[in-house]
């Protein structure tokens, strides 16, 4: 063990997934085919700009803006949606705007029959109309189910991700998979160790730790399912802002419930070295 450091009052910054997180999760969505993982991307990509073409046509003698679609081999149509403005499918007139405003607007079109996700490496993750309706009821539902935070709930698809791929990320070379584990987290509660004792102002204190040649890591558990740990609920984006402010911490490592674990210093948190 390495030290203590006491905790501080709980602030919440709302960021959203960054660009090559939303790539990897097109990419584990794409390849795995899995509800779980797709409506995890899916909830990542709630409020994401996304880009489609965009044409101009002329409508009851006015020119208005339309969206194309991409005429599949199967005869149906597809709305394109895709992850970077630089993909090279996408022609030089697009427009863009929110995965909700997208469906929404995919809806509408009579002749339409599939959305599809594409990201920069062209892997896709088709949603057939059918679908759309639950998909946005899901999105405007607010905050993914949280679970049970004493067990791993086989019911809880981001649980599960997160659970996945803190696995995936120690029995993978660093070089060949970045898995999105911060996106995943999203707005998930974690456990933070904590001592027995409090301070002089009855305030919990965590536990800090030297993980490898990094010292003063603080220490998060995805459930409370280990006894004889006092725990402490953070918020994932509340606990990144606690370390933000607080120098003295150099990182987090958070440990699933195969007793894997993943840390993220100061650096890969966009604070600077440790």
């Amino acid at each position: 063990m390495d030290g203590y450091f006491q905790t501080v009052r709980e602030v919440w910054i709302l960021t959203p997934p960054d660009n090559d997180d939303i790539e990897e999760l097109v990419r584990i969505a794409a390849q795995q085919e899995s509800p779980v993982y797709r409506r995890t991307l899916f909830m990542a990509l709630r409020s994401i700009e996304l880009f489609f073409p965009r044409r101009v046509i002329h409508h009851e003698g006015k020119e208005v803006n339309a969206t194309p679609l991409l005429r599949l081999p199967d005869g149906t149509n597809a709305m394109m949606l895709y992850t970077s403005k630089s993909h090279p499918d996408l022609p030089d007139r697009f427009g863009g705007g929110t995965f909700k405003d997208a469906l929404a607007a995919a809806l509408k079109m009579p002749s339409l029959d599939w959305v599809i996700l594409s990201n920069r490496a062209s892997q896709w993750v088709a949603i057939s109309k059918q679908q759309i309706p639950a998909i946005l009821d899901d999105l405007h539902s607010g905050r993914p189910n949280q679970g049970n935070p004493f067990v791993a709930s086989e019911t809880d698809p981001a649980a599960k991700m997160v659970e996945d791929l803190i696995t995936r990320a120690v029995r993978t070379k660093s070089e060949e998979l970045s898995p999105p584990i911060g996106s995943v987290l999203g707005d998930r509660e974690l456990f933070l160790e904590l001592t027995a004792g409090e301070s002089e102002d009855d305030q919990p204190i965590m536990k800090t730790f030297q993980v490898e040649q990094l010292r003063h890591v603080v220490r998060a558990y995805t459930t409370r399912i280990r006894p004889g740990i006092r725990y402490g609920g953070i918020r994932w984006k509340a606990l990144k802002d606690m370390i933000r402010i607080a120098p003295e911490i150099g990182g987090v490592q958070i440990i699933n419930n195969a007793d894997d674990w993943v840390v993220f210093d100061r650096e890969s948190l966009g604070f600077g070295a440790s």
